[in-house]
Parts: structure tokens; C-alpha cells; sequence
């Protein structure tokens, strides 16, 4: 090692600061994501700031969903924690381009307020929705506005995104079900019926969350939900549940014969236990979830 030459000053080592990444380039991001599957992105715009579903439009009687939806638009200088836009990015991105395709989704809105303009009691309450005819999904970022976002909150951008691009890839590529699904509902106790005063009282055996009990609709999009964004809390309630058991199997059944099993294998490893446990099976086929359950060897043949 040299020797400095003496008299030379010694200067301190001066450390790069770390890039700034700004909302726009977030939002870019996001846009290069959701474009390779032909997928818009809505956020606040000089010429637009406020999306409406096209159902406003549609007189109720006529109408395919309930509800009027509004949608301010987010935007740069919204106080949200830049986690919000980084994990919208990353529940998106666990979507391979064929599996986004297979939704038939065309837009996404992100929301700063989110409201139905014609149902009072919901005011406040949505953090997102689909507007099935305009192939448009909602996504409110009102939960995390002024707060750190918490990845391990009771509601999360990945909560939002998954159960919401079931709803739509329900309608569009399993309408029968959407529109009435008579298995489901076999799977459920006996004596149960959905309705919205369920959502707030306790979680029932059963279901995954108390939403998951105010429609059927809501129950197959909860499930599907946990399954991506919570696969080890959907496995850790259900071990004592084999209906919650039984209920996975179904929905598992139904997306793998349309897009193959693979994508949700990755992202739920521990419920691969419940499709080839013939024990865990046999249990459940003892009421009347064995009306359509296919057998054991049919699960195999998808892993």
C-alpha cells in the first residue's frame, strides 16, 4: 500500500445515496405488469379523476350486479405508505400472463375513496370491487391512508387484488357457478343460510372469515382469496374443519381444469396435503359432500 504524500488532506468516503423511486415511476411499473396482459391502469389525471361502474348507467332492473360503484381516483400527493403500490405490484405479479388472460380483465382502478352512490349501508366499507360488464377491478387504497402499511393487517392490497380477480374470473369462465352454484351451497351446514348480518358476527365452522358467510359468491372469492394471500392461515383453520377442507378441494378442482394446477401449487404447497389424504377425504364423504366430490386419484392426477 502506497504512503500518502504528507500535507495531502484526507477526505471522507462519500456513500451514494439511495435512489428516491417516485409515485410515477411505481405507477410505470405497474403499467408494464398489467400490459402484458392488455391490462389499463386508472390513477388521477389532469382530464379524468373520478370512474364510475357501468352499471350507474343501467336501469336496476336490467342491472347484471347490485350497485352503482364510484371511484375517486388516487394520485400523486395522496398520503399513502409507498408499500401500498409496491405490494399491488407484487399481488399482480404473482400472476403468470396466460392465468391474468384467462380473467379477461381489461381495467384496473385505483381508488383514493370507493363507494357504492346507491347503497347507504356500504358506505365506508368497500375496499374493493369488479364491475363485471366493463371488466374493470376496484382497488381502494382508503384502508392505508395517513398509516405504515402492515403486509400482516386484516385487510391487505393482496387480500383485494385476489379476492376481486376471482369474482371476475368466475364470471367469465365458470358462469354456471357464478350465477348459481347448488354444490357449493350442499357443502354448507345444515340449516345455513347467506345473508349480509353475517359479516358481522364471529367467523361460523365453515368459513373462512365472516364475510365468506354473506353470499355465496363471497365464500368461493374468500377462499380463493386466502389460498393466495394466506395460504398458511386457510391450512391452520382448516385442520379442524374438514368442510373448509372439502371446500378447498372444490374450488381447487374447478381453476385447476381450467388454467392446470401449478400456479396454485406454488403459492399453497400445505394444502397439497388435504387433495391426496385419503383419510381426510374419507371424512368428509360421510355427509353429503360426497354428491360430486371426484375421488382422490383425480387430485393426484393434477399435481
Amino acid at each position: 500500500m502506497q504512503q500518502r504524500p504528507r500535507g495531502e488532506p484526507i477526505l471522507p468516503e462519500l456513500e451514494e445515496p439511495e435512489p428516491v423511486i417516485s409515485f410515477n415511476s411505481r405507477v410505470v411499473a405497474l403499467r408494464t405488469t398489467l400490459g402484458r396482459s392488455a391490462i389499463g391502469l386508472d390513477v388521477r389525471g389532469i382530464a379524468t379523476d373520478v370512474v364510475r361502474s357501468s352499471m350507474c348507467d343501467v336501469p336496476e332492473e336490467e342491472r347484471i350486479q347490485k350497485g352503482c360503484v364510484r371511484c375517486e381516483l388516487a394520485g400523486e400527493g395522496d398520503p399513502f405508505d409507498d408499500a401500498v403500490l409496491e405490494t399491488l405490484l407484487a399481488a399482480f405479479d404473482r400472476y403468470p400472463t396466460d392465468v391474468l388472460e384467462a380473467t379477461h380483465i381489461e381495467k384496473v382502478a385505483l381508488c383514493r375513496k370507493l363507494d357504492y352512490e346507491d347503497i347507504p349501508s356500504q358506505q365506508g366499507r368497500v375496499a374493493g370491487t369488479v364491475d363485471l360488464r366493463a371488466r374493470r377491478l376496484f382497488v381502494s387504497i382508503a384502508p392505508f391512508l395517513d398509516r405504515e402499511y402492515d403486509p400482516e393487517g386484516d385487510i391487505t392490497t393482496d387480500d383485494i387484488v385476489h379476492h376481486e380477480l376471482f369474482h371476475l374470473f368466475e364470471y367469465e369462465r365458470m358462469r354456471e357457478n357464478f350465477n348459481d352454484d347448488q354444490e357449493w351451497r350442499v357443502y354448507n351446514p345444515l340449516g345455513f343460510e347467506y345473508r349480509t348480518e353475517n359479516e358481522d358476527e364471529p367467523r361460523k365452522p365453515g368459513f373462512i372469515n365472516s364475510y365468506a358467510a354473506t353470499a355465496d359468491i363471497e365464500d368461493r372469492a374468500s377462499m380463493f382469496q386466502y389460498l393466495l394471500a394466506r395460504p398458511n392461515e386457510l391450512c391452520s383453520l382448516a385442520v379442524d374443519d374438514p368442510t373448509l377442507q372439502t371446500k378447498t378441494r372444490v374450488l381447487w378442482r374447478r381453476i385447476s381444469s381450467l388454467i392446470g394446477p401449478t400456479f396454485l401449487a406454488k403459492r399453497a404447497p400445505c394444502v397439497l396435503e388435504w387433495l391426496t389424504d385419503n383419510r381426510s377425504a374419507k371424512a368428509n364423504e360421510e355427509g353429503p359432500t360426497q354428491l360430486r366430490r371426484p375421488p382422490a386419484q383425480y387430485y393426484r392426477s393434477l399435481l
